[in-house]
């Protein structure tokens, strides 16, 4: 399906059908993003209005994290067998649902309800939707398009920085409540367009043939990919970067409004510059993976990104929180779109998602722990010192990448 003379001007698959996935694809990435990054800048107002402590709204974003991290494993290894397009769609307004619900929430106990379902929808919808990249994608496209759609996740930092702080400002008890009602809003309408315009797989014959991708692909289960140590390896490298983004995402807000000083306003602008660096952060890490190979652009961006969480930690002045700032939103999606990529690398395409959910479970198991500890950090030393978590889980990661290979070359769509 072509549209029109656009491929005249714009890359062949940009200009078929698959353009219109990647579109998607953002849009459910941008959903995702508003899950893992609004509660940076909503967490110090909740815990005013609901009387709740470091560690329990450390605690809101681990179970948010352990039940995504489930849901991401089932969902991985479900799409294969009974298709992708119906997993996101319901997910994604599962998602926007459970941030009404957050908005409305009169205390912790359904804050915590709200956020497991949240989840559990961002968790069933974004893993089936990464491993659409595979099948629709060449191998020698697949980190530019991972990372326009980690783009998605980008745009919704953005997207928060410029909506929560004047929200919160206007109504100091209420506007938390209300950053949730208005994403929510937004959310169940993307989730859905995800069911009217997806597609699981290409229809042309012949890109199913050049994928390697059997007709018969819908009943099998992804055993071979549990099995796969780069894969496990990617997973190893998932949580390293779940550890490090977890750790900012959850205290960049309350480290610089509450303990050090800085203004909400000026807070929320070095989170849209974070943001906004962030959008093409994924297309520049996927460019150079595409180019040089996955296992070079890892190793590069955690040692990136690490340098910019110690300068939260050994720094605490403006100077250093600009920079790290910077560095931190270079690489802040890096390794999603990597991870996102190189999933579809190692397995045959029709397994991306399988590949991609074990991935997440290593992501979602370091984004599920980091909040708690650094929380539990936070309350009982300094919480500077839960940058310094953010650190080591970056430096763990430049190790891991030592050990990724380059994928074989395999027959794709062009």
């Amino acid at each position: 399906m072509r549209l029109g003379n656009l491929s005249s001007v714009v890359p062949e698959w940009l200009a078929s059908y698959a353009g219109i996935i990647l579109l998607v694809g953002i849009l459910v990435n941008l959903s995702a993003g508003f899950v893992q990054s609004t509660h940076s800048l909503t967490i110090p107002s909740m815990r005013d209005d609901l009387g709740i402590s470091y560690t329990k709204a450390g605690l809101l974003i681990t179970v948010a994290g352990a039940v995504r991290m489930g849901s991401a494993f089932s969902a991985g290894t479900l799409a294969p067998r009974y298709g992708s397009r119906y997993m996101i769609g319901i997910g994604t307004i599962v998602t926007g649902l459970s941030m009404l619900l957050l908005g409305i929430a009169p205390n912790f106990a359904v804050a915590l309800v709200a956020t497991a379902i949240m989840g559990l929808g961002s968790g069933f919808s974004l893993t089936p939707m990464i491993g659409m990249v595979a099948p629709w994608f060449a191998l020698k496209n697949r980190g530019m398009v991972a990372g326009l759609n980690a783009a998605g996740g980008s745009i919704a930092i953005v997207v928060a920085g410029l909506v929560v702080p004047p929200l919160v400002s206007s109504n100091v008890e209420a506007g938390w409540r209300h950053t949730w009602f208005i994403f929510g809003v937004l959310v169940v309408v993307i989730g859905l367009v995800s069911l009217v315009f997806l597609r699981d797989r290409p229809v042309d014959p012949s890109r199913l043939a050049a994928s390697g991708r059997p007709r018969n692909s819908r009943g099998v289960w992804p055993l071979a990919v549990y099995k796969n140590p780069l894969v496990w390896m990617l997973a190893y490298l998932g949580f390293c970067s779940g550890v490090s983004t977890g750790v900012f995402n959850t205290f960049f807000g309350s480290f610089l409004n509450e303990d050090q000083g800085v203004s909400l306003a000026t807070t929320g602008q070095l989170f849209l510059l974070v943001g906004i660096l962030s959008i093409v952060c994924g297309i520049l890490w996927g460019n150079i993976s595409d180019r040089l190979d996955r296992s070079k652009a890892f190793g590069l961006s955690f040692l990136i990104q690490g340098i910019g969480l110690a300068l939260f930690w050994l720094s605490p002045a403006m100077a250093a929180f600009i920079l790290g700032s910077i560095l931190i939103g270079l690489t802040m999606r890096a390794a999603f779109a990597l991870c996102a990529a190189a999933s579809g690398d190692y397995v045959q395409a029709q397994f991306a998602s399988a590949a991609f959910a074990l991935v997440s479970v290593g992501a979602g198991l370091g984004s599920t722990l980091s909040p708690i500890m650094s929380g539990a950090i936070a309350d009982n030393f300094d919480i500077s010192l839960v940058f310094a978590l953010g650190f080591g889980a970056s430096m763990f990661g430049v190790f891991g990448a030592l050990f990724l290979r380059k994928p074989a070359s395999s027959p794709q769509p062009d």
